[in-house]
């Protein structure tokens, strides 16, 4: 729900908006500290193309509060959890949020089974989606 209203009020907040500082401001306004990695994710200019690092990010391209990388040094760091948890919600009727702080996941119940639409990354389904539908009452086999 709190996805749901955040979005809508940052949508008609931007539409008032003239110009892209503008548009900025009132999102940054409106993700207050609750939403700032959704805010940084959506409201920042992306980095050069080929790899080069944004604006900004520390040295090496390392992510702030990330964790080792996974696999003994190979591949993409896990994220700490606190930077992309957020509890699951339903959003109404068969519509479920099971997404992250900046990704969404949807699960749409039907008589046939759950529909994912969007299931993360591997460090996150487990506790996002799986344990997710969980606590929504639903049933992640189906």
């Amino acid at each position: 729900m709190k996805i749901g209203v955040l979005t809508g009020f940052l949508m008609s907040a931007l539409l008032a908006a003239q110009t892209p500082d503008e548009h900025v401001a009132r999102a940054r306004n409106a993700a207050g500290d609750t939403y700032q990695n959704l805010f940084n994710f959506l409201c920042t200019a992306p980095g050069a193309r080929g790899g080069a690092p944004r604006a900004g990010a520390p040295p090496g391209g390392a992510v702030p509060g990330a964790a080792a990388p996974r696999g003994g040094g190979r591949g993409p760091a896990t994220p700490e959890r606190s930077t992309w948890y957020t509890e699951p919600v339903k959003v109404f009727d068969n519509l479920y949020f099971v997404g992250q702080s900046e990704y969404s996941a949807w699960a749409v119940t039907t008589s046939d089974g759950i529909i994912l639409i969007d299931t993360l990354f591997d460090y996150s389904v487990e506790e996002e989606v799986a344990n997710g539908l969980t606590k929504l009452g639903l049933d992640p086999a189906t």
